[in-house]
């Protein structure tokens, strides 16, 4: 999935980023860039797909929970919705960034949007949190 389709997820006070509870999961709040009618199970797709494009883990955008024990994984739960970090605010701004590229591109170079390759964060980032120009 791409960055285009991509967005921010979470919902304050929410109990980790990373599954495993019981019963139905609480809708994501705080979207800004995908659809707002998403549910978490598509929102945290496209933040997967972020860190393995990135190569960091949810801490990297989003807050830990104080005092929360980790998970079974060993993960410690995340509050997704605040926007404390500069790193999820340049996300975003990344996010619409690929998404205007994505959709000018096949029109400005006079290519149907079928045979236009879609940039996603993995083409420039390739697994580093801040992307290499070699």
């Amino acid at each position: 999935m791409s960055a285009a389709q991509g967005q921010e997820k979470g919902q304050r006070g929410e109990k980790g980023g990373g599954g495993g509870g019981r019963g139905a999961a609480p809708a994501p709040v705080n979207l800004q860039i995908l659809p707002k009618d998403w549910t978490r199970q598509q929102v945290v797709q496209v933040m997967q797909g972020f860190n393995m494009a990135l190569g960091v883990g949810c801490n990297h955008c989003h807050i830990e929970m104080t005092g929360a024990p980790p998970n079974e994984k060993g993960v410690i739960p995340i509050d997704a919705a605040p926007d404390d970090k500069q790193t999820k605010k340049t996300a975003r701004v990344m996010m619409r960034m690929v998404g205007q590229i994505n959709e000018t591109l096949g029109n400005q170079i006079g290519k149907p949007a079928g045979e236009v390759v879609k940039v996603q964060c993995v083409t420039c980032h390739r697994g580093a949190a801040i992307p290499k120009t070699q």
